[in-house]
This record gives structure tokens, C-alpha cells and sequence, in this order.
């Protein structure tokens, strides 16, 4: 028996080695024939050396790690006896925290690596020739796919050759062998766990990805963070009693509201808690068109009468449940030998009595149907009145919706600060050049790519950088455009202009009429974005534009982002694409088209004012530019719907000691930084509204604002110190230090320079974005502080956000 036991060890042993060193073969074939040579000099053109990190991440360091294992082995077999021990190198080699890690980071790279290689394979013929014949040279010619998933593959076969039985109790090796299967167990099990997970990601990210596919207008749905939760068909309530019908879609950041048009032989199907495979059939039978895209942290519901509604419907419940004992008993009555029409028609009396009451109490309050969402958007707030089919789905969706508020404030609030990825070297061209301001272009270059222009200036010359964001950052151009310090930028939305609409609406520029009713119904004053809608026939709409817009972007429905400059076949409507807006030191504005070269001064417009120019907004579909003598500008479009730079409204804003040096659109005003206050004006009368003091300190004027939703956060001169306002109370609801995280970041410098730096700390830049408030600091760290949830209501904060920090 013992003969037999040791022959068995013996045996198992040498399986494991055998097949150890083929699972170390595979990884070598990995990092040797297919990574190396596709990070080498000779297939540069073939994919970018970024894709092949993504494709091959942690494989090199899980191969070094198994030629380790796999020579420990190697040395117990040379030396092998019946007394020989292998489980403490089972051990010592899957405890270790950074073999833990190494396939951990693997495994969560796993689904993203298979994504990256499967595209890359599509886009890039060349890519997908290497790999043939790479594979075709293989022994055992596996894919690359079915290389990539053997480390997946290989912990939990561990479990299957470390077999305690086979080793006896007395054996110097059976005390190691029990800890070695238990730790790789759990390292199998944690590994599962990820699979599982992975998989489960990819289904909801499936679902987010079929919902896309289904709904015309919906692109770049799918994101890391986005789920999908559920789908409802509702009745919205416009002008003077009309409802329509429409769909929504609730996602756990965001909801979209669509037409719908039911093709021949369908019918309305009642809405769905999930996406499940049958109601994704069921939504293929529809066409649906995107008309509102809503960020959750955006939108509130009315409380006011909800409690009232909660009792109605629980007399409505009561009623319900009356009517039903009443036909019980009335079936019971039926069946007794002996007629009494008495208790005939008292029971009968009983049931019309409570059908009325329960008509009256269904028909009575229209709250047991109707949700009121507002909308805060940078032009204001809005409404949209949202009716359910049943009191019943329209609480499921309200709890849906809250619950979903709720997750997205917690995981932003939890959520890591973004990873410093690399730096993008700038050539200087001239000694003394500052980055001075920055702005992403609206639209798409001549090239289909998204571009931002970088500002630099040294007080002699002004120079524009183009940075593409596609296929990944890169600085394609430097252009000096003119000879003084460049103060601001902004990106100004194009329109569609069409001579065909209504000059009785002259702040709306939609393209059907269809969608100019929609605007009109749902109360939003030309707020929120739009795309034109299916006629009333069941036709669709033969002029609908061919581009859809996002509340989230914080453009006018009538601002369409221009692609193109041609004129629409029969329509006689033109595009006019987006601008780009630049205020010198000298007074110019410059004007420039988002898909120009910055060094292209052909079609360039050069607007000359009086004084530097210290800011430019775009807000209203108006552009306002704030001047160095106190004087603010705000220029229009004419009828073309080109800027016309020649006729403008002035304003006097401030002193020409203290000019308006900052300007900010919040919730339908216009916020002025002048001095140490700010000034709140009307848009459409350019008055003063209200007035209020950031800071006792005169010398301290506003250098930083921006905001979101119903925060705005500032910054002082001088100061280290962040104010949170009330965008409609106007109230201080927070301060933020950002001393100590500046502090925590600067502890590994020298005492010299961390004294110097913190001395002369303060708030350099701000953004929103993501759900995160970055903040650019003197000491050049970069802090980020989750957005905390306001509402309209919102008084106080009771928790400070948590501020972190990279270089």
C-alpha cells in the first residue's frame, strides 16, 4: 500500500511539472511571439505600443513568476525521494501579495484585453495577418484568444493535482499540502468570483449596448459605470390639457426620455422593471427616437403631495380589496337554497356604492399618476410633467428613480480620484510662454476627430495649440495667431439654420413642427435638448435633423452642433458649425470656426473693442464679452444666424478699476465676478437682480467659478479656501480647505520647499467633471473633491466632501 501511495506522489508530481511547463511554454509564446515583436521597431505600424500594453498587461510578470515555480520544481524532481516535500513550494509561491495582485490586475484586464484585440483585429488587417500567421507557427497553433485565457484557466487546475489523500498523515509534506490547496483554493474561489463578476458586467453592459442599438439618436450609451434599470411607456403633459405618448428609460445615471412609434400589429406594452430578452423583442417592434438625455444629478421630484397621493392610494388599495370580499360574498349568496332578494340587493348596492367611490378616488387626484421632474440645466430650471398608466408603476418608478439617486451619490462620493496617465511634452518655440487658457471645440475637425485649443502667451505673442483627442492625445499644431497675451477662449455651438421656420419664434430654431409643439407642451422654454420627434400620422418626420443633442452638453435646443456646411437638399437649410472665441490683451475678439486651423486668418473674424478683453461666456444663444473698462458686450446672431459682430448691446458692469474679470451661466442668470462680489443679472434685461460678498477682504476678488447643478463653487485671490453657493438661495453652504490635502501630497518633498509652497498656496483653476470638482493648485498638485447632491431646497451640507489629490 505504501508502494503504491508513494508511486501515486511520484506520479501526480510529475503531471504537475509536465504540465507547468507547458503552461510556462504558453506564456513564453505570449511575451516571445507575439507581444516583443509587436512593441519592436519592425511592426510600428501595425498597432499602437499603448494597445499591445493593454493586450499583454501583467503577462511578462506572471511568467516570471511561474519560470520560478517552475525551476523549483524542476530541482525537487532531480532530487526526488519518498520522503520529498513539494507543498512548500506550493506555498511560497501563491501567498505572496504580489502574485495575488499580478492576477488580480489580469483578471479584471481580462474582458478589456479580449475587447481591445477583437477591434483592433477588425481596424487593422495587418494586426489580424501577424496573428494568423503567428498562431499557424504554433505547435499547437492556439489563437492569441486561446493563449490569453490559459492564467484564467490555470489556478483552479491546481486544485485538481494537489490531493492531500494521496500523501499519508505522517508524511513530512501533508501539513504543507493542507495549507498549499487551502491557499490556492481561495485564490481559485477569488478568481472565480472575478469571472463571474466579469461576466455579469458584460451582460449589463450587453443590455446598455442593445437599448443603444434600438434607439435612433442614442450613441455613446455604453459607459464603465452605466447600468440600465428599467423601461416604462408614459403620457407627457403639454399646453392646455394634450399629453403624448412617450417612452423612458431609467439607467443609473441618467434617463432618457424618447418618442415612440409602434409599428403595424403592436400594441402598448405595459413597462418592466428589467431588459429582459422577451421585452427587448418587444422594443424591437417600436421605433423609438431620442428626444431627451437627462443626467440623473440634474433632475429632482416634486415631494409636495406625496403623502396625500400615499393615502389616496391606500383608500384606492382598501376599495379594491372591499370590492373583491363583496363578490366573494356575492358568489356565497348564489349558492344558498333559500332566495333572498334582500341580501341580493344589498350586497349589490354595496358594490356600486364601492366601484363609485373607487372611480371617484382613481379619477379625483391626478397625483396618483403624475410625476413633476425638475430639471436644473445651465440655463435654468424646468419642468416635465410625467403621467404612468397605474398609481402602482408610477410609485415602482419613483422608488427606482431615489434608490438610483441615492447609489450614484454614494458612489461618487466613494469613488477613487482619477490616475495620472503620462504627460504630453510642448515644444516652446519662443522662452517666457505660459498656458494662459484652454477650451474643447465643439464638434468635429475636418478630419471627424474632437480637438482642444491650448492658449499660451508671453505678452508678445499669442499662440494656439491643437490638441486631437483620436486615436489618443497628441499635439498636431502650433500656430502664432497674434501679437498679445491671449486672456480667454470659449466654445460657441453652431445652429441648423432654416429661412423656412417661424419668425414668430425667434428663440426657437427647431426643425419640425412637431418638435416646436414638443417644446412648447412640456414648458421648458427652449431649455432642453431636443431632437425632432415622429408626426402625429405615424410618418416620420421627412425634415428631421440628423443630429441629436444632450442636456448634459448645457446647449439650447436651437444651438445644433454644425458637422457640415452644406445646404439640405429641398430644405434650403444650411450649418453653421460651432466657433471658437479669444480675447486678447489688446481688445481683440477673435472668431474663428471649430473645424479652421488655428493659423488660418481667411475666414478668421477680428472684433476690435476699446480694452482688453477679460472674459467671454456663451449662454442664451447670445455670446457676452466682458471688457477691461468695466464695459460688458453681448452680441447676437442676424437673421442668417450668423454672429453679428457689428451691432451689440452694452452694458457698464463694475468700475474700469474693478471690471467684471470672471462670468458664469447658473440656472438661467448670469453670474459677474467683480472684486471681491458677485453680481447676478438678468439675461434678458441685463439688470442687475442681486448682489452678494464672497469674501470681507477687498483685496481678494474672485479668480475661480464654475457649477454645477445647484452649486457654484469660487475661489478668492490669494486664498487656499473653497466656497460652495446656493445657485437660487445664494447661500454660503460649505467652505473647503485644501491646505491639509496639499499638505498630505507635499510630504515627501524637502522642508524648504514644502514651507515655500504651502506659504503661497492658493486655488489656481477649477472643473467639474465626472462628478468630481478638480482643482489646480499653486503648488502644482491637482485635487479632486466629490460634487455633494444639492437641491433646490438644499440649506446646509452636514457632511465636508473628501478632497485627494495627484500630481
Amino acid at each position: 500500500m505504501d508502494n503504491l501511495v508513494t508511486d501515486t506522489r511520484t506520479h501526480v508530481v510529475g503531471e504537475l511539472f509536465d504540465t507547468e511547463k507547458s503552461y510556462v511554454d504558453s506564456l513564453q509564446i505570449l511575451v516571445n511571439k507575439y507581444m516583443k515583436p509587436l512593441k519592436s521597431s519592425e511592426y510600428m505600424g501595425v498597432i499602437e505600443p499603448s494597445l499591445v500594453n493593454d493586450i499583454f498587461l501583467q503577462i511578462p510578470e506572471i511568467l516570471a513568476h511561474h519560470e520560478s515555480f517552475l525551476e523549483k520544481l524542476r530541482q525537487r524532481l532531480t532530487n526526488w525521494d519518498t520522503k520529498q516535500k513539494v507543498g512548500d513550494v506550493f506555498v511560497e509561491a501563491f501567498t505572496k501579495e504580489h502574485v495575488i495582485d499580478t492576477y488580480t490586475t489580469f483578471i479584471n484586464n481580462w474582458k478589456f484585453a479580449k475587447d481591445v484585440l477583437k477591434l483592433t483585429t477588425q481596424t487593422k488587417p495587418a494586426f489580424q495577418k501577424f496573428l494568423e500567421h503567428t498562431s499557424r507557427e504554433h505547435k499547437g497553433k492556439l489563437t492569441l484568444d486561446a493563449l490569453l485565457i490559459m492564467p484564467v484557466q490555470r489556478i483552479p487546475r491546481y486544485e485538481l493535482l494537489i490531493k492531500v489523500s494521496h500523501t499519508p498523515v505522517d508524511h513530512p509534506d501533508h501539513q504543507s499540502l493542507v495549507l498549499a490547496q487551502k491557499e490556492v483554493h481561495e485564490l481559485a474561489v477569488k478568481i472565480n468570483k472575478m469571472e463571474r463578476q466579469a461576466f455579469q458586467y458584460e451582460q449589463l453592459q450587453q443590455r446598455v449596448r442593445d437599448i443603444e442599438n434600438v434607439i435612433e439618436g442614442a450613441v455613446d450609451l455604453v459607459q464603465p459605470d452605466r447600468t440600465f434599470i428599467r423601461y416604462d411607456d408614459v403620457m407627457v403633459s403639454g399646453g392646455i390639457g394634450s399629453k403624448k405618448e412617450r417612452s423612458i428609460f431609467l439607467f443609473s445615471d441618467l434617463l432618457l426620455i424618447t418618442s415612440v412609434k409602434r409599428k403595424s400589429g403592436t400594441t402598448r406594452k405595459t413597462s418592466s422593471a428589467s431588459l429582459s430578452p422577451s421585452m427587448f423583442g418587444c422594443l424591437e417592434m417600436n421605433k423609438y427616437k431620442l428626444l431627451y438625455r437627462l443626467p440623473l444629478d440634474s433632475l429632482d421630484t416634486g415631494k409636495n403631495g406625496d403623502s396625500s397621493s400615499k393615502k389616496t392610494l391606500r383608500e384606492v388599495e382598501c376599495l379594491e380589496e372591499d370590492i373583491a370580499v363583496l363578490g366573494h360574498i356575492s358568489d356565497l349568496a348564489s349558492t344558498l337554497r333559500c332566495h333572498h332578494q334582500t341580501l341580493d340587493e344589498a350586497i349589490q348596492e354595496l358594490l356600486n356604492t364601492a366601484n363609485k367611490q373607487l372611480v371617484e378616488r382613481q379619477a379625483g387626484d391626478s397625483e396618483l399618476l403624475r410625476v413633476e421632474l425638475t430639471v436644473t440645466t445651465q440655463e435654468g430650471n424646468s419642468n416635465i410633467q410625467i403621467v404612468f398608466p397605474t398609481p402602482e408603476k408610477k410609485y415602482s418608478w419613483k422608488t427606482a428613480f431615489n434608490e438610483a439617486k441615492h447609489k450614484l451619490v454614494l458612489h461618487t462620493d466613494r469613488r477613487p480620484p482619477p490616475q495620472f496617465l503620462f504627460p504630453l511634452p510642448v515644444r516652446k518655440t519662443r522662452a517666457g510662454l505660459q498656458f494662459t487658457c484652454a477650451t474643447p471645440a465643439l464638434g468635429y475637425n475636418h478630419l471627424g476627430f474632437n480637438n482642444v485649443w491650448i492658449c499660451n502667451s508671453d505678452g508678445y505673442v499669442g499662440q494656439v495649440y491643437i490638441l486631437t483627442l483620436q486615436p489618443e492625445p497628441t499635439l498636431t499644431s502650433c500656430k502664432n495667431i497674434c501679437n498679445a497675451r491671449i486672456l480667454c477662449i470659449t466654445s460657441v455651438p453652431g445652429i441648423k439654420h432654416s429661412p423656412l421656420l417661424n419668425d414668430s419664434y425667434p428663440d426657437l430654431n427647431l426643425d419640425t413642427k412637431d418638435a416646436e409643439e414638443e417644446d412648447r407642451s412640456l414648458s421648458t422654454n427652449g431649455n432642453l435638448q431636443m431632437d425632432s420627434d415622429f408626426s402625429d400620422n405615424g410618418e416620420e418626420d421627412s425634415e428631421s435633423p440628423d443630429e441629436h443633442f444632450t442636456a448634459k452638453q448645457n446647449y439650447s435646443a436651437r444651438n445644433y452642433l454644425g458637422r457640415r456646411d452644406s445646404d439640405e437638399e429641398g430644405l434650403g437649410e444650411r450649418t453653421i458649425n460651432s466657433t471658437i472665441w479669444l480675447g486678447t490683451e489688446d481688445g481683440c475678439a477673435l472668431i474663428y470656426d471649430c473645424k479652421d486651423d488655428a493659423g488660418t486668418s481667411q475666414n478668421r473674424i477680428t472684433v476690435q473693442h476699446s480694452a482688453a478683453v477679460r472674459c467671454i461666456t456663451y449662454f442664451d444663444d447670445k455670446v457676452f464679452v466682458s471688457l477691461a473698462n468695466a464695459g460688458l458686450y453681448v452680441y447676437r446672431r442676424n437673421e442668417e444666424g450668423n454672429w453679428n459682430t457689428t451691432e451689440f448691446q452694452r452694458v457698464q458692469v463694475g468700475s474700469v478699476s474693478s471690471p467684471v474679470t470672471h462670468m458664469l451661466a447658473v440656472a438661467g442668470k448670469l453670474w459677474c465676478g467683480w472684486q471681491n462680489h458677485i453680481k447676478i443679472l438678468s439675461v434678458r434685461t441685463m439688470e442687475e437682480e442681486h448682489c452678494f460678498q464672497v469674501s470681507s477682504d477687498t483685496s481678494r476678488a474672485v479668480v475661480c467659478m464654475v457649477a454645477s447643478g445647484f452649486g457654484v463653487w469660487l475661489a478668492t485671490q490669494h486664498s487656499s479656501t473653497l466656497k460652495l453657493f446656493h445657485a437660487i438661495s445664494y447661500e454660503n453652504l460649505l467652505e473647503v480647505s485644501i491646505a491639509p490635502a496639499v499638505t498630505k501630497m507635499l510630504a515627501v518633498f524637502d522642508d524648504i520647499i514644502r514651507q515655500h509652497k504651502a506659504a503661497c498656496l492658493r486655488v489656481t483653476a477649477l472643473l467639474t467633471c465626472n462628478d468630481l470638482l478638480w482643482i489646480g493648485t499653486s503648488a502644482g498638485v491637482i485635487l479632486f473633491l466629490p460634487l455633494p447632491h444639492l437641491t433646490i431646497s438644499t440649506s446646509k451640507l452636514n457632511d465636508v466632501p473628501n478632497v485627494s489629490g495627484d500630481y
